[in-house]
């Protein structure tokens, strides 16, 4: 029987040189990492983009790693950080505009409905949830993100985040309550 190697195995193998040893911590990592950027940066070629600066700067700053905690956690936070980042610039702002949170509302539960209209009505706000999603700030979004996504804790989220664990309570409290009223108002017509 074979054993898998942890991440933090591998990290040690890349510090010591082996270059190899990072490609596997890439394939076992790339797709949260993108999922992650994407929920943060609303697009997938900036998601795409992200991805990539993520693992060069996880590259260049292993040693910072150097094994305390878990891996992932390490590259999580790295990815959130760098997407603040990225997003905050003048550059990252004007081209973002375009994509949607689609994928965090499609995370959602359709649930399966027999009634035409019902299951219209579902998509719709699912569509609305969607283009709110677009509207939170930076910080609500990634922490709704990590929530819904990556089904993380408020401490996770924190730490991830590097935050104090009320600020997350407090941007996933707004980040609802801005869906809850969208919604409200969407169905009372407004």
């Amino acid at each position: 029987m074979t054993q898998l190697i942890t991440d933090e195995i591998l990290a040690a193998r890349v510090l010591a040189g082996d270059r190899g040893a990072f490609r596997v911590l890439t394939e076992r990592h790339y797709a949260s990492v993108y999922r992650l950027s994407r929920s943060i940066l609303k697009s997938s070629e900036d998601a795409e983009d992200a991805a990539q600066e993520v693992f060069v700067k996880a590259f260049q700053a292993l040693s910072q790693y150097a094994g305390r905690g878990a891996f992932a956690g390490w590259l999580r936070r790295l990815t959130v950080n760098h997407c603040l980042n990225r997003r905050e610039s003048a550059a990252a702002k004007c081209a973002a505009r375009s994509s949607s949170l689609e994928l965090m509302a499609e995370t959602l539960s359709a649930g399966v409905e027999a009634d035409p209209v019902r299951t219209l009505l579902r998509r719709e706000a699912r569509h609305r949830i969607a283009a709110e999603m677009n509207e939170l700030p930076s910080q609500q979004r990634a922490a709704m993100a990590l929530r819904v996504l990556e089904d993380m804790s408020y401490e996770e989220i924190a730490d991830v985040m590097g935050v104090p664990v009320n600020s997350v309570r407090s941007w996933l409290h707004r980040g609802r309550a801005r869906l809850r009223c969208a919604l409200d108002s969407e169905e009372a017509g407004v």
